[in-house]
C-alpha cells in the first residue's frame, strides 16, 4: 500500500464510510477505488483519470484535494511525454508571438524618437539664427564699468578696501585616541518557544526558537490516531504507527526539522522539546505538520562607552 492510499483509507475509515459509499458519491467504480488505496495506479484508465479520481476521493472523505495532489505528486502517474511536448510547442509559439510584438513596439518607438529629434534640431537652428541677427543694445556701457588697472577712473565711492590679514595660528598637536575596551555581553538562556509561522489549508508550519535536535512526545489522550514522523528533506522515515487511546510514544530525531502526518490530531497531546503544541488548532483530518528549529543568534561584542 502506498502512503497516499493509506492516508485516503485512514480518512475514510475515521469517517465510517465504506468503498460502496464512496462509489455512490463519486460515481467511480469500486475496483478503481481499491486500486487507489493499494497504490496500483497503473490499473486506472490513464494519468488524467488517475488525478481526477484521487481528487474526487479526497473530496469525498473531507480532505483538501489540492493539498493531497501537491504532497503526493511523486506517487501520482507522470504526464505522458507527447502531451508535454504539445504544451512546450504552444509555449514556444506564444513566446515567439510576444517577441514579435515587442520588436514592433521598439521599432515604432525609435521612429517616433527620430522624428522628435529632427523637429528639435530644426527648432534650435531657428532660435540661434534669430539671436545672431538681433540689433545691438543702445547706450555706451563701457564708461559705467570700473577700471581695475587704473584706480583713478573708478567712480567715487567705488574704492576697494584692502584685504585684512590675520596672523597665522600655530598648529595644535593631535591627541592620540585610545581604543575602547570590548566587553562581552553574555547571551541569556531563554526557554524555547513554539510558534505557528504559517498555515495553508491542512499544512501547518511551526518554528521552534532553539535546539540542535528534536524530541517529539505523543500521547493518545482522547482516542486512536494513525501518524507518521519523518525527515522529508532526506526522505527518512522515523516512525509510522496507529496509536490506541492511552498509548505514549517518544520519537528522537538527530536533525532540526521534522515532518508529521497526523490522521486525527485532536486525539493527541504533543510536546516538542518539552514545549506543548496545541493540537486543538489542527482542524484538518489528516493534518500535515512541519517543525523546524530557528537559527540561534551568535554572541555579539558590544564596545564599552568611554
Amino acid at each position: 500500500m502506498s502512503e497516499l492510499g493509506q492516508v485516503l483509507q485512514t480518512a475514510r475509515e475515521e469517517k465510517g464510510i465504506s468503498l460502496d459509499d464512496i462509489q455512490k458519491i463519486t460515481k467511480i467504480q469500486r475496483r478503481y477505488l481499491e486500486a487507489i488505496e493499494r497504490g496500483h495506479f497503473h490499473l486506472l484508465p490513464g494519468h488524467f483519470y488517475a488525478r481526477a479520481f484521487i481528487k474526487s476521493y479526497a473530496e469525498a472523505v473531507g480532505l483538501d484535494p489540492n493539498d493531497v495532489l501537491s504532497h503526493f505528486q511523486s506517487e501520482i502517474p507522470a504526464q505522458p511525454p507527447q502531451e508535454q511536448i504539445e504544451r512546450l510547442r504552444r509555449r514556444r509559439v506564444a513566446s515567439a508571438s510576444e517577441k514579435l510584438q515587442a520588436g514592433r513596439w521598439v521599432t515604432r518607438s525609435l521612429l517616433i524618437l527620430f522624428v522628435l529629434l529632427i523637429v528639435g534640431v530644426i527648432y534650435m537652428a531657428a532660435v540661434n539664427n534669430n539671436n545672431l541677427t538681433a540689433p545691438p543694445i543702445a547706450g555706451n556701457t563701457d564708461a559705467q564699468l570700473p577700471d581695475v588697472q587704473n584706480p583713478t577712473n573708478n567712480p567715487a565711492g567705488a574704492t576697494t578696501p584692502p584685504a585684512a590679514t590675520q596672523p597665522a595660528q600655530p598648529a595644535q598637536p593631535m591627541q592620540p585616541v585610545e581604543p575602547s575596551p570590548i566587553v562581552e555581553t553574555p547571551v541569556e538562556q531563554e526557554k524555547p518557544t513554539l510558534l505557528l509561522e504559517s498555515q495553508k489549508s491542512s499544512m501547518y508550519n511551526y518554528v521552534l526558537s532553539a535546539g540542535d535536535k528534536l524530541t517529539i512526545k505523543l500521547t493518545a489522550a482522547r482516542g486512536d490516531c494513525w501518524l507518521q514522523v519523518r525527515d522529508k528533506a532526506r526522505g527518512k522515515k522515523y516512525e509510522e504507527v496507529t496509536m490506541r487511546k492511552g498509548d505514549e510514544k517518544t520519537v528522537e530525531l538527530p536533525v532540526n526539522t521534522a515532518y508529521m502526518v497526523l490522521g486525527k490530531p485532536t486525539s493527541l497531546d504533543i510536546t516538542i522539546n518539552d514545549v506543548p503544541l496545541d493540537a486543538s488548532a489542527l482542524k484538518h483530518f489528516p493534518s500535515y505538520v512541519q517543525i523546524k528549529v530557528a537559527e540561534t543568534p551568535q554572541q555579539t561584542n558590544t564596545p564599552q562607552q568611554p
